[in-house]
């Protein structure tokens, strides 16, 4: 079987059931695991890779302004390829191609991919839906029992977190500039290691959250998981945080309470690894652990003076 996926999570899933040589193409943001790389590249896109926020904000809204795709799909080396089946997804048109993205670009251009190709996506909004998907991946790859044994392992991982709640609060941030809530599985994640989301439901789309919002949740702590991008990037938008005059008076900002993840691993994709990104957050909250933890830089201006930021 040839499959071409235009999803993060499903070559992802798709090399979790052992299939990975039947992978022959894949998206620009397919980067897990290292062997995706290697794969044939069936996609691009305008937006630049930058952590400047505001940017990426702009272009966004200017090409949806303008009905432009913010992704592009090579018609010809999937032509190539000749996929007996592709997988997308449904939930974000920023986030990736979507299936009805990929159904247009298919009846406009002059390729034909062949009545046996197969198109599937992914949809699923929580951990439960996470599993269905997987589970569908693996029927359509004929490697369902492969998929069933993942789902129940992650299914015992996931009923080993422990039940008892803590009080704290948290408010987990998907994009800073403007501030975003947590959307779709992260609220549940929030839940599973013990704390209560002060905002964001689960199975919901993340909002944009206004500087009063976020002061009249006051949250215990503040974790940046901004979409897509790493932990050291994500410490970057930490201090960002920090110099945000707005919000100063923010308990988790006075107390230095700020911490940073790899979002795009363990945050951002619909993959059994959002477990794994569960035990970053109970070892962040709960035990302070340095790898998370952000605290606010000291800038050196001469030897007698010095400010924060």
């Amino acid at each position: 079987m040839k499959i071409v996926s235009l999803f993060p999570a499903a070559s992802e899933i798709i090399c979790q059931l052992g299939l990975s040589e039947q992978l022959y193409g894949v998206s620009h943001e397919c980067d897990y695991p290292e062997i995706v790389k290697e794969k044939k590249c069936v996609t691009s896109s305008f937006i630049p890779k930058t952590t400047d926020q505001s940017l990426i904000r702009r272009l966004i809204k200017e090409a949806i302004e303008k009905n432009i795709p913010l992704y592009e799909i090579d018609d010809k080396k999937i032509s190539d390829i000749g996929p007996d089946l592709i997988i997308t997804q449904g939930l974000c048109e920023v986030c990736s191609i979507t299936e009805n993205r990929l159904e247009v670009k298919i009846k406009k251009s002059l390729f034909y991919i062949g009545h046996k190709t197969k198109i599937i996506s992914l949809n699923g909004t929580t951990f439960d839906e996470i599993c269905s998907d997987i589970i569908m991946i693996g029927k359509a790859v004929k490697a369902e029992e492969k998929a069933r044994n993942l789902v129940e392992k992650a299914i015992l991982k996931k009923n080993k977190f422990n039940i008892n709640r803590s009080s704290k609060r948290i408010l987990l941030l998907e994009w800073i500039d403007p501030y975003f809530t947590p959307g779709h599985w992260i609220p549940e994640q929030i839940e599973m290691a013990g704390f209560m989301p002060c905002v964001g439901i689960k199975g919901k789309k993340s909002y944009q959250i206004s500087y009063k919002e976020i002061v009249d949740l006051n949250p215990d702590y503040i974790g940046l998981i901004c979409c897509g991008y790493n932990i050291d990037q994500n410490r970057e938008f930490a201090q960002k945080l920090y110099m945000d005059h707005m919000l100063k008076n923010v308990n988790a900002i006075q107390k230095e309470k700020v911490y940073a993840f790899n979002s795009n691993f363990y945050f951002s994709r619909p993959t059994l690894r959002i477990l794994d990104g569960v035990e970053q957050l109970k070892s962040a909250f709960l035990n302070n652990n340095p790898k998370y933890h952000c605290k606010k830089k000291l800038i050196f201006v001469n030897y007698r003076k010095f400010v924060t930021y």
